[in-house]
C-alpha cells in the first residue's frame, strides 16, 4: 500500500537539490498539485535549520507534472535572518520549470493571540465516510489518492454557514496510518492535504458539471501547529468564479476547534464544451 512518507521522499543529489523518484504506471495522468507542493516544503526544509518552522508559502502550478518523469527540487537561499528565513523552491523536469515556491520560516515570537472559532458542525463520527456515489468522488481516483486517507464530507443541510451551502464545502479530513512525531512531515502533509478537496468548493455549486481543471497559484499559512493523523475541519469557500477561472479558499480547524491553517488557491476551471 502506498503512504504519505513514500510518496514525499526526496532523495538529495547535490547541496540543496532534491530529487523525487518516478511513479511508473500509476493511474493520475498528472502529478497532483499537492503532492508537488508537499514535495517543495520537504526540499526547502532540508535547507534549513530545526528551530525554524514554516509560517506561509505562495506557489504557482507552471505546467503539469509528469508523474513517470522524476522532479527536481532546486533550493535558493533568499534570506537568513535572525528571526526569518525565506526559500525559493523550483521544481523541474528536465529543463521545464512546472512548480515555483516561495516559503517562508519564523522561529516564533511572542504577541497578541486571538483566532476564529470554529464551525459548529457534526463530529466526523457522525459523519458517513465520502463514499463513490458521491459528486466529487471520481476526482479522489483521478489524483490518485492512497487508501489511508479518509474524508467525511458534512451534508449540505448540517453545515455550519452564514452564506448557505451552496457557496462552500466543509469536510473532515484525515490520514488514518499514524505518523511520526516530525513537525516539517506534518507541515508537508497538511500542504498535500489542503488541495484534496478544495476544487469541490467551487464545482458543488454547478452541480460538478464537467470541466477542464488544473491549478494555478496556491497559498497556504501554516497557523498553528496540528497532526494530520487526527481529524481536522476544513471550511472551504468559492466567493467567485468567471472568465475560466475559480477562487476558491479554505479554514483548517483541528479536532479541538483551534484555527490551524488558512488556503487560498485559483484554478483554471474552463467549460469543456469551450474547448
Amino acid at each position: 500500500m502506498v503512504h504519505l512518507i513514500d510518496t514525499i521522499a526526496l532523495e538529495p543529489l547535490d547541496d540543496n537539490v532534491f530529487r523525487s523518484a518516478p511513479k511508473a504506471g500509476t493511474t493520475p495522468a498528472r502529478v497532483f498539485g499537492g503532492e508537488i507542493a508537499a514535495k517543495a516544503v520537504a526540499a526547502a526544509a532540508g535547507s534549513i535549520g530545526a528551530e525554524f518552522a514554516i509560517h506561509s508559502l505562495h506557489g504557482y502550478f507552471v505546467r503539469p507534472g509528469d508523474p513517470e518523469s522524476s522532479i527536481d527540487f532546486g533550493v535558493e537561499a533568499v534570506r537568513d535572518g535572525r528571526t526569518f528565513a525565506l526559500r525559493r523552491v523550483v521544481a523541474r523536469q528536465g529543463d521545464r520549470d512546472i512548480f515555483v515556491m516561495n516559503a517562508s520560516y519564523h522561529v516564533g515570537d511572542k504577541g497578541v493571540r486571538h483566532a476564529d472559532p470554529a464551525p459548529l458542525v457534526p463530529a466526523p463520527e457522525a459523519i458517513a465516510r465520502f463514499g463513490p456515489a458521491e459528486p466529487g468522488h471520481a476526482w479522489l481516483s483521478a489524483i490518485g489518492l492512497d487508501d489511508n486517507w479518509e474524508i467525511r464530507r458534512i451534508p449540505d443541510g448540517l453545515t455550519d454557514s452564514a452564506d448557505g451551502p451552496h457557496t462552500r464545502q466543509q469536510v473532515w479530513l484525515r490520514y488514518t496510518h499514524p505518523l511520526p512525531d516530525d513537525p516539517v512531515l506534518h507541515s508537508c502533509a497538511l500542504a498535500y492535504a489542503s488541495d484534496i478537496t478544495l476544487l469541490g468548493a467551487a464545482l458543488t455549486r454547478h452541480n460538478w458539471v464537467k470541466m477542464q481543471t488544473a491549478a494555478l497559484d496556491y497559498s497556504i499559512w501554516f497557523l498553528r501547529p496540528c497532526r494530520i493523523d487526527d481529524w481536522l475541519l476544513y471550511d472551504e469557500a468559492s466567493p467567485s468564479a468567471d472568465f475560466g477561472r475559480a477562487f476558491t479558499n479554505g479554514r483548517v480547524f483541528d479536532r479541538d476547534g483551534t484555527l490551524v491553517a488558512m488556503v487560498a488557491q485559483e484554478r483554471m476551471l474552463r467549460l469543456v464544451d469551450a474547448i
